[in-house]
């Protein structure tokens, strides 16, 4: 029997994971769309956000209260409870499965995850720390629809023992940043689309990708492109590696 996590209580200030996530495009998305749309549009995102919340069929070690989230005009930030590796772990498949929901409904993102200290109380609205100044700022150099590690991030995932799947889930990949294609470790979300039946799953998430590339040209469309790049770039070293 898989044995239970002893919980603890949230506290203001802690060591903790932070995840920036940006809704692309949002400014666009207004001119160009009615307000019912961009309200049914945010309203499925905001469903997905909140079961964040309340998942029902993770394993019995991780403590279902370890996730908050806040959302403002275009931005969510998911916090931790703590800095532990089960806290780790619930983000990382938490926030893959949000990603790739998001992915599915047309709604594109990019962010990034850092660790540090950080003090969150939700009822007074106060929110500070480094770890968000340094998710954010990482965030905005992301050129391509995912989530980049911090290097906090990347230092505990060398030195803490992650669960294998967890673990398989970050892909080092020459990431597209603004200041060129620099290597990191990236979540890799198309891993959480549902696998159907006779349909590869690379193929099943480039065809989402290349309806969003329908409704896009110019500079928003190489975000597009890059995105394409990274997963033929993931996808390519798995079978490498088989």
């Amino acid at each position: 029997m898989e044995e239970k996590i002893t919980k603890t209580n949230w506290v203001p200030t802690a060591n903790r994971f932070v995840c920036f996530l940006d809704i692309m495009g949002f400014k666009d998305l207004v001119m160009r769309n009615n307000h019912k749309y961009i309200y049914e549009l945010l309203l499925d995102l905001s469903k997905n956000r909140e079961t964040l919340d309340n998942v029902k069929s993770l394993p019995e070690r991780y403590d279902l209260d370890s996730l908050k989230t806040v959302s403002f005009s275009d931005s969510i930030v998911i916090f931790t409870k703590t800095d532990s590796v089960e806290c780790f772990e619930l983000l990382t498949i938490s926030v893959n499965w949000l990603f790739a929901q998001a992915i599915k409904s047309e709604i594109a993102m990019k962010g990034s995850i850092a660790l540090g200290e950080t003090s969150v109380n939700i009822a007074k609205q106060i929110f500070f720390g480094q770890s968000i100044i340094d998710a954010y700022l990482l965030q905005e150099e992301v050129a391509f629809y995912g989530i980049v590690a911090h290097n906090s991030v990347e230092n505990f995932i060398a030195n803490e023992g992650i669960d294998e799947s967890v673990f398989n889930t970050y892909k080092e990949c020459k990431a597209p940043l603004k200041s060129g294609k620099i290597g990191h470790l990236i979540l890799n979300w198309a891993d959480a689309f549902d696998r159907e039946e006779g349909i590869d799953l690379k193929e099943n998430v480039l065809l989402v990708i290349q309806k969003l590339r329908n409704k896009t040209s110019g500079s928003p469309r190489r975000y597009i492109d890059n995105t394409i790049g990274v997963i033929n770039e993931i996808y390519k070293s798995s079978l490498d590696n088989k």
